[in-house]
């Protein structure tokens, strides 16, 4: 028998679960270095704007909900001043966002693969893995934000 057919539910969860908690050591830095490079917090971005997007994704069950939301954002950012913010012909703080949300999807595959990769397995990972990215983006901008630290 192989290993999917063994396993119940709650334990694929449980292992889905360590294996995200895995992946964050390698998606962190990669987060960290996007907020360095865009350094969003001397942007005109308020804390409260990346609570309201971590509050969406904490609401929902659908990553694209969140992308939605960050469309929101960016189409109410008038001045370019923060979510349409872009420096050096890069794209902006928003369009790079979503473009790491949607990579997250491939994480998220890699680690439910190896549990049957089931679809609705796999949405589960992405939207636990976006929650958790979010979170420590939101954690990041604040101590960005209120030290006024440009380094790492």
């Amino acid at each position: 028998m192989s290993q999917t057919t063994t396993m119940t539910q709650l334990q694929r969860e449980l292992h889905i679960n360590r294996d995200i908690d895995q992946a964050m050591n390698q998606l962190l830095p990669q987060m960290k270095a996007f907020m360095d490079d865009t350094q969003i917090w001397k942007s005109d971005m308020e804390l409260n704007q990346l609570q309201n997007l971590l509050s969406t994704a904490q609401d929902t069950q659908s990553v694209e909900v969140v992308k939605n939301f960050i469309y929101y954002q960016m189409g109410r950012d008038n001045r370019g001043s923060s979510w349409r913010k872009s420096e050096r012909n890069q794209p902006s703080f928003g369009d790079r966002l979503i473009q790491a949300l949607d990579e997250l999807r491939d994480t998220a595959v890699l680690i439910t693969e190896a549990y049957g990769g089931q679809t609705g397995d796999i949405d589960k990972a992405w939207m636990n893995l976006t929650r958790l990215y979010l979170g420590n983006l939101r954690r990041y901008f604040y101590y960005h934000k209120r030290t006024g630290s440009g380094g790492r």
